[in-house]
């Protein structure tokens, strides 16, 4: 019977750790280890944990200073004494019998990466995410990873880890790390599986409840250094995931898009207030950014998707910083409600 290791970074969760974690010690599936990395929580996560720890057999509980959920995963990977490896996040819910469906698609169809539906739940909104059954050799994917950069895209396997299940012999085998980013530590991790897959399976199973955050809560969560990560995020796509067909022109488009989109999202975000940032720093501090990453020689109008982006890519391309505050000011104030 194959070990499942569950790696689960907790950071100031103590209100939904309790049904997160309960849900995974009543799998259906027994042979599992659970190795909890409590990340400096400030809250009751960590006694908490320590409690569900003395109450199963099966869970660990490590304690590190705050680094961020990849760091804290990659002690969980070399912790962990299992066959294969799952990342779940400390706020969701996975069904009971979900390790059992995963642990038999890899066995069946002889796998080292599956892929599973999921469901978004955001206050009293739901959407689901299912997945066709889909078998690909690892080298198809790569060679048209086009088709799947996107984790919403008909076959995405880009995005979080949480709906993924992976060998952790090839982990072990290959080195597999998450970077040690504050965001897009996951994607980074999952290209750089994906780079030594061999078999990758999608499975017609929805066992993921996916609890979204709001707008507003989002612009919280992101940290002050974003537009750093982003660029950060950017070269690492052009490292690994270019580099499987650099011929594949609509991949090198969405690789743009996504940076694109990403360095929009940052300079938005620098409107959070706990930036503590006036009007004219703010102003200053997109000018610096511009140039800096020589934002203004990266994007042409001609990839943009909106008329907002068109409109972003020109004030950056004319070092227009002025009318660029006031168009991101306008979004800001309407989309988050500010």
């Amino acid at each position: 019977m194959k070990k499942v290791s569950v790696i689960i970074p907790v950071y100031n969760m103590e209100r939904s750790l309790l049904v997160s974690i309960n849900r995974i010690v009543s799998q259906t599936y027994s042979n599992i280890e659970i190795i909890i990395i409590d990340d400096g929580s400030k809250d009751n996560s960590l006694e908490i944990c320590e409690k569900l720890r003395k109450e199963n057999d099966c869970i660990q509980v490590i304690h590190t200073e705050n680094q961020g959920s990849g760091p804290a995963r990659n002690i969980g990977i070399e912790k962990a004494t299992g066959d294969y490896i799952y990342f779940p996040d400390s706020d969701d819910v996975i069904e009971t019998n979900a390790i059992e469906i995963l642990v038999e698609a890899m066995q069946r169809y002889r796998s080292d990466l599956i892929i599973f539906g999921y469901k978004t739940i955001l206050g009293d909104r739901e959407a689901i995410k299912k997945y066709a059954n889909k078998i690909c050799l690892g080298q198809e994917v790569r060679e048209n990873y086009n088709l799947y950069f996107f984790m919403s895209s008909e076959f995405g396997i880009q995005g979080a880890p949480w709906n993924k299940f992976f060998d952790l012999n090839k982990i072990r085998e290959h080195n597999i790390r998450f970077p040690d980013l504050k965001r897009h530590q996951d994607e980074v991790f999952i290209s750089r599986y994906v780079e030594i897959a061999e078999r990758v399976c999608f499975i017609d199973e929805v066992l993921y409840n996916y609890y979204a955050n709001d707008m507003k809560k989002e612009l919280e969560k992101y940290p002050d250094n974003y537009i750093d990560i982003v660029e950060e995020l950017y070269k690492y796509r052009l490292e690994i995931v270019n580099k499987w067909n650099p011929n594949n022109s609509e991949l090198n488009i969405l690789i743009r898009r996504e940076y694109l989109g990403n360095i929009i999202r940052a300079m938005m975000f620098s409107f959070n207030k706990k930036s503590g940032l006036k009007r004219r720093q703010r102003i200053i501090w997109l000018s610096e950014q511009i140039a800096k990453k020589k934002l203004d020689t990266v994007f042409t109008v001609d990839e943009c998707t909106s008329l907002f982006q068109r409109l972003v890519v020109r004030f950056i391309n004319n070092i227009n910083t002025k009318k660029l505050y006031r168009l991101l000011r306008l979004i800001v104030l309407v989309k988050y409600k500010k």
